[in-house]
């Protein structure tokens, strides 16, 4: 059988899998979105906006991120295809 799954569809997929991997990281530090916000220069909304996948940051905003909790882009990345 064909897959019929949609472009978007695999796009928001991969963007509630990162979503999914800063959250677990973030909550692995220990820290509200509030904190990762002030870490990255975002604000709360953004965060919130990245872990539920209502929102796909930029390339510089995951380096950011990525500094912020402590790994790499790649870390962030790796493995969502």
């Amino acid at each position: 059988m064909p897959d019929t799954t949609s472009p978007a569809d695999e796009r928001g997929r991969r963007r509630q899998e990162l979503g999914d991997r800063v959250r677990d990281l973030r909550r692995r530090r220990g820290w509200t979105q509030e904190e990762l916000a002030h870490a990255t220069g975002f604000d709360r909304k953004s965060i919130n906006r990245v872990e539920t996948a209502a929102y796909s940051p930029a390339l510089d905003r995951v380096f950011l991120l990525a500094d912020a909790l402590g790994v790499t882009a790649a870390d962030l990345l790796v493995g969502i295809a």
